[in-house]
């Protein structure tokens, strides 16, 4: 039976030698870490699937445990008997697993968000928080709230707006395109008395 140095050893070079391989993957484009996220090699799959558990980021969190794993089990045993490091080794594998998951997971929530997207806007109403100049006089800014974020935006006047009128401050205005996905377009909200 090996000794428990050499298992750790070899958990540290085999999650090491994956970590490694993510990074080098990361570079060339492999698992589609800069844009996708949870698209395998397989196909894409819901993420409901059995698969979608299995994708770059989820292997890389689970090589940094195993890294990790023997990297403290090996400097576990300079202290400890066997027993002491395999537990050590465990508790330190499964620590850095579980944050380095939580990071990705973080990141995949960031990457898949599009509660921000100024498309989001489109008929939501919005406050003009810089004043709007007159139609082709350039962007404004509006506040309003997307998908639970309150968020501020430069905006423009729609091709229907009267000549020459700009939009105040204050005033209530609502979105009605995202044309080129950072400018709103925006008309002045008309309150029946």
């Amino acid at each position: 039976m090996p000794s428990p140095g050499s298992i750790f050893l070899f958990l540290a070079v085999l999650g090491g030698a994956l970590v490694a391989f993510q990074a080098l993957g990361s570079v060339i484009g492999l698992g589609h870490d800069a844009g996708d996220g949870d698209v395998s090699h397989l196909g894409e799959h819901d993420h409901d699937s059995a698969l979608a558990a299995f994708n770059f980021k989820s292997i890389r969190a689970i090589a940094t445990g195993i890294c990790f794993t023997g990297i403290g089990g090996l400097l576990a045993l300079r202290r400890f008997d066997a027993l002491t490091a395999t537990a050590l080794a465990l508790l330190t594998g499964l620590v850095l697993y579980l944050f380095v998951a939580f990071v990705m997971r973080g990141f995949a929530r960031l990457e898949a968000d599009k509660s921000v997207h100024p498309l989001r806007a489109v008929g939501l109403e919005a406050t003009v928080s810089l004043s709007i100049p007159a139609r082709g006089g350039g962007p404004g800014k509006v506040t309003l709230v997307v998908g639970g974020r309150r968020v501020e935006w430069p905006a423009v006047q729609s091709e229907s707006a009267p000549d020459g009128t700009r939009i105040s401050s204050g005033t209530p205005v609502q979105v009605v395109d995202a044309a080129d996905d950072t400018t709103l377009t925006v008309v002045p909200v008309t309150r029946s008395s």
